[in-house]
């Protein structure tokens, strides 16, 4: 975790531990294992190469995609930014402002409303996650 001013300490830093104010912070709220289970849903109606896990938290949701060699997948306009980690693979990512090869290792910032297209370039499987957040308009 970055130093910033806004974390709580409990342990494991020789920096200020703040316990009390971390323990009053906390909530206790029993539950079995499958309440915290994220289960996988398709992102698009149309394909299953790209899966959308959706925790039941507002901050974030990530979609997996996996496509074959010379396979495209395209992904509909998020109300928020995201940004995509390429895993495995190399391919092309394409929207209107034009086109950017991308290939294992790299990380891509995509901005809010931007409708995008993946297409696997390589001679494996190109994997991509992006993690975003569906932010509301104000």
């Amino acid at each position: 975790m970055a130093n910033s001013d806004n974390v709580i300490r409990a342990g494991l830093t020789p920096k200020l531990r703040d316990i009390p104010n971390l323990v009053q912070t906390l909530t206790y709220a029993a539950a079995p294992a499958s309440r915290h289970v994220v289960k996988p849903h398709p992102f698009s109606a149309s394909s299953s190469a790209s899966i959308l896990y959706d925790p039941p938290i507002p901050e974030f949701s990530v979609v997996s995609t996996t496509l074959t060699p010379g396979q495209t997948e395209g992904h509909r306009a998020i109300g928020g930014p995201s940004i995509a980690i390429v895993a495995g693979g190399k391919g092309k990512l394409q929207c209107v402002g034009g086109s950017l090869d991308i290939r294992r290792g790299e990380v891509i910032f995509v901005g809010a409303d931007t409708t995008i297209d993946l297409l696997s370039t390589g001679h494996e499987k190109l994997e991509v996650y992006r993690a975003f957040v569906e932010a509301e308009k104000v």
